[in-house]
């Protein structure tokens, strides 16, 4: 993977990213989505599937996936570089339905450059059968790290 030149979050501000995540993200919160770890390029999020997450079929609707799958990727690429990214392209494969049980998806960052990154993210279903896949592109604004901010990494 191309690192743009920069050295990725340290252990302590992984923490502060995940918590932050965790503790702050509005529509995370709202879906009900959780960091599981984060790492280096890394992420798992799951979510706990309730009724609300269900579309007409009673099966998990594609925008769940889809939000799983978008904020385990993005954590994934501020764990290299911090908040100052942005979604700018998503493609999503639903592979299988599920009704109820934690979903987790896993998440990598397969390319990166100074100002973008790709990521995959695979879907999981609580038996471990693989229920989506999406890849993304996110925009790098800014490491905080190279404005000389390195105390704002993993926070607000």
């Amino acid at each position: 993977m191309a690192d743009g030149g920069v050295e990725a979050l340290n252990p302590g501000q992984l923490a502060k990213l995940a918590s932050y995540f965790n503790e702050e993200v509005t529509f995370s919160k709202y879906v009900g989505a959780r960091v599981e770890e984060v790492e280096p390029g890394r992420a798992a999020v799951y979510i706990d599937v309730e009724k609300t997450h269900l579309n007409g079929n009673g099966t998990l609707h594609g925008g769940v996936y889809t939000s799983l799958i978008d904020n385990a990727m993005g954590l994934s690429v501020s764990s290299l570089v911090g908040f100052r990214t942005a979604t700018t392209q998503m493609n999503v494969h639903f592979l299988g339905p599920v009704r109820e049980g934690r979903i987790i998806c896993r998440s990598e960052v397969v390319h990166r450059t100074r100002r973008t990154a790709t990521a995959e993210g695979r879907v999981f279903d609580r038996e471990g059968n693989l229920v989506a896949v999406g890849t993304g592109s996110f925009r790098i604004f800014q490491d905080l790290r190279e404005a000389g901010q390195p105390d704002r990494v993993a926070r607000v």
